[in-house]
């Protein structure tokens, strides 16, 4: 009953007219890296699988079937994200790319200016530029890192100290202490970062008392990306997995520790974060972080309930990209992972909860993106987005008050490497891939296996709704169709930008005329 009168009173007001003390609060979870099935509640979820928390959201949300990315890795597809925009407009395709320029509107910018407190926890990952930093781009506060991994044990100045010592170039490993705002050391003796992430989450809502101010938490955990062979001690023995420690008496570390004088960091990383050895405890290892992860969700939730938030939270939860197979994780019946331009490179799980207002446990079918969260969380915010946005918001949608039946996305990496999607049918080009893979015999311990070759060449149309797993090119039988979607991506490339790299970024948005 109470629900009815509520939805009643929004239609008849106008969200935008509420009283600032009852704009809803929002928490956009983001993960990086998880299995497309890797979720309990989800249809093709293995057996291996249990994520009763992640599965409560679900049971509370509205579940976006045919939810995408806007790209295949970390970096690009957060800045479409935060943006709601295609993130090639300003050049930013693929890794070191694009930046995120000054003066572009973000989810986070907006909400401030709506009233928020504003917050960015964990991973900041947007390939540079002068607005990259979370309080150039509209958050208050900043506890995380700025770069595409971070281990998930070794956060203090020691930990740091310790290999700086035995290495002088430590590659892409990134060991000790996250940063707090700006430029302030945040060194932990003892901690894990998923639950660090989770405890700074609890304690900005209840600091903030959302009863006078709202707020907007950006929780982008590094869960489920590597490494996540380094596990919490905690879970070891429940998931029978080995973790080796410092050796003081050898002064080494050994798996899963890289240790500087055996090898340099790319031979350790090659073999152990891209299955150039396929490690037999590999899934356990994923599975140990996705329990980590379901049971800081839990306490989150739990953390909400007891200050009787939940139901006036908007709770968001997706992924920024597919699964990747380097972690062990399970993309279900979707072709291809993290990288490529396969539905398991860009469909991506989305969530989105608001039980004051939306309808819980229900399906919508509907060809959404990432991009569409920004303009919908500004809807239920009692704000509107900006109108050079390229995503949509949901509510119409969701209250039946519009269809996205005229939908397209499109991915690219640059003019020749590139995918999209109209209705049932997808036209890519170029999107082959090889990838080493692995196996898992019955009982889960992992075995080398055959390397992926991911089918690519010059447009290769295939139909989604009869062949997910993108098995069978139709471009020779529906000429028309190809000639169709083929038009509509050269009109969207054509407004994008150039690739930049480095000092190019962009400065100022808009880059374009």
């Amino acid at each position: 009953m109470f629900r009815t009168v509520l939805y009643a009173l929004i239609l008849c007001t106008g969200i935008s007219q509420l009283h600032a003390a009852e704009k809803p609060n929002i928490i956009l979870i983001l993960i990086d890296d998880i299995g497309y099935a890797d979720m309990s509640f989800h249809p093709d979820a293995p057996n291996d699988v249990h994520t009763p928390a992640i599965d409560r959201i679900a049971d509370q949300s509205v579940y976006f079937s045919q939810g995408y990315s806007t790209a295949p890795i970390c970096s690009p597809a957060r800045v479409g994200l935060a943006t709601g925009r295609y993130q090639q407009r300003w050049g930013n395709y693929w890794y070191s790319e694009g930046g995120l320029p000054r003066g572009i509107s973000t989810i986070a910018s907006s909400l401030r200016e709506l009233g928020y407190a504003t917050k960015k926890i964990g991973k900041n990952h947007n390939n540079g530029g002068p607005a990259d930093h979370p309080l150039d781009h509209g958050f208050d506060e900043f506890l995380g890192f700025n770069h595409h991994t971070h281990d998930y044990l070794r956060l203090s100045e020691k930990d740091l100290k310790a290999y700086q010592k035995l290495s002088k170039s430590l590659g892409i490993l990134e060991v000790g202490p996250l940063e707090r705002n700006r430029g302030e050391v945040a060194s932990y003796e003892n901690g894990y970062a998923t639950d660090i992430f989770t405890d700074e989450a609890i304690e900005f809502f209840e600091r903030k008392r959302p009863a006078e101010q709202p707020f907007f938490v950006h929780l982008s955990y590094n869960a489920m990306h590597m490494p996540t062979y380094v596990g919490h001690p905690d879970y070891l023995e429940r998931f029978g997995v080995t973790q080796a420690k410092w050796d003081r008496n050898a002064d080494s570390w050994a798996f899963p520790f890289w240790d500087p004088r055996k090898e340099t960091w790319a031979k350790w990383h090659q073999k152990w974060g891209h299955l150039g050895k396929v490690d037999p405890q590999g899934r356990q290892r994923y599975l140990l972080q996705l329990a980590v992860l379901d049971d800081n969700i839990a306490r989150l939730l739990d953390a909400l309930e007891s200050n009787s938030q939940l139901d006036n939270t908007v709770l968001v939860f997706l992924s920024d990209n597919g699964g990747t197979i380097n972690t062990y994780s399970n993309n279900g019946r979707l072709a291809g992972s993290k990288y490529m331009f396969g539905e398991g490179g860009v469909r991506v799980p989305i969530l989105l909860s608001y039980p004051a207002r939306l309808a819980s446990g229900t399906v919508e079918n509907s060809l959404v993106s990432s991009m569409d969260l920004y303009p919908t969380l500004l809807e239920l915010a009692g704000g509107k987005a900006p109108a050079d946005i390229d995503g949509r918001s949901l509510i119409p949608l969701l209250e039946g008050r519009a269809t996205f039946a005229d939908r397209a996305l499109h991915w690219a990496k640059d003019a020749e490497t590139w995918a999209m999607r109209s209705g049932s049918w997808k036209l890519s080009n170029n999107i082959q891939w090889d990838h080493t893979s692995y196996r898992l015999d019955e009982h889960g311990v992992a075995h080398k296996a055959p390397d992926i070759h991911f089918p690519g060449g010059p447009l290769r149309l295939v139909n989604l709704d009869d062949d997910i797993g993108e098995t069978t090119d139709l471009s020779a039988s529906h000429p028309e169709i190809v000639q169709r979607l083929l038009k509509l991506h050269q009109t969207w490339q054509s407004q994008m930008g150039p690739k930049l790299k480095g000092k190019q970024l962009w400065q100022t948005y808009p880059p374009l005329p």
